[in-house]
């Protein structure tokens, strides 16, 4: 798989040198999971054992894959709580036992969950799911965010991502992503600083910011 957008190097050898903090880490190993590309960068990064992976045949993904994973979250979860095909990297960090905790921000097609509470380095990392054809509200972010599609498609202005695909949104900037009509979005976001909506949800944070 080729995404058309990706972490920027130094992500890459944050990673391979184990200076990546748990959010980035978990962030980054979304993207390899779905990008060639990146996958083959990191090997070279980690030469000289790279060097001798990235000279193995790649081995041939089956075609039914994607539909025996989902088979197998059926087979264990209740029909009321099935989880999607989720990178090994996002689903340990779910809740074992108990339901995710899911939350949304009076907007029907979107919930999140917080996957890293009281994370160092102060980023939080975050799963969100927009149903098929929901817009995000528009909001500005008060720090740094990265996102990685897992499954499905945003169309954000001019630029349509789609799983595997690395975003990232910088402190101060604007927008109101759609989830692609044909299919749920899923993704996972490692954000700072909060995000900061307009209008009445824009009034209604602060005041419930003043009253806290």
């Amino acid at each position: 798989m080729t995404p058309h957008s990706h972490p920027s190097e130094s992500h890459l050898i944050a990673y391979v040198t184990g200076d990546a903090e748990p959010q980035l880490r978990a962030l980054l190993e979304c993207h390899l999971g779905l990008c060639d590309t990146c996958s083959t960068a990191i090997a070279l990064l980690s030469a000289p054992g790279g060097q001798w992976l990235v000279q193995t045949p790649p081995a041939e993904v089956p075609g039914d894959l994607f539909d025996r994973v989902m088979g197998r979250i059926q087979a264990q979860a209740p029909p009321a709580e099935v989880d999607p095909a989720l990178p090994s990297a996002v689903r340990s960090l779910l809740p074992s036992q108990a339901r995710p905790d899911w939350k949304g921000i009076l907007k029907q097609g979107f919930r999140f969950v917080e996957l890293m509470k009281d994370a160092p380095g102060g980023f939080g990392l975050y799963l969100v799911h927009l149903s098929a054809g929901t817009r995000f509200p528009l909001h500005r972010h008060g720090g740094l965010e990265e996102a990685v599609i897992l499954a499905g498609g945003l169309a954000d202005g001019e630029q349509r991502l789609e799983a595997g695909d690395w975003s990232t949104s910088e402190a101060g900037s604007a927008h109101a992503p759609r989830a692609l009509k044909d299919e749920d979005c899923w993704l996972v976001a490692r954000m700072e600083g909060g995000i900061h909506f307009s209008g009445w949800r824009g009034w209604l944070q602060t005041l419930a910011g003043s009253a806290s």
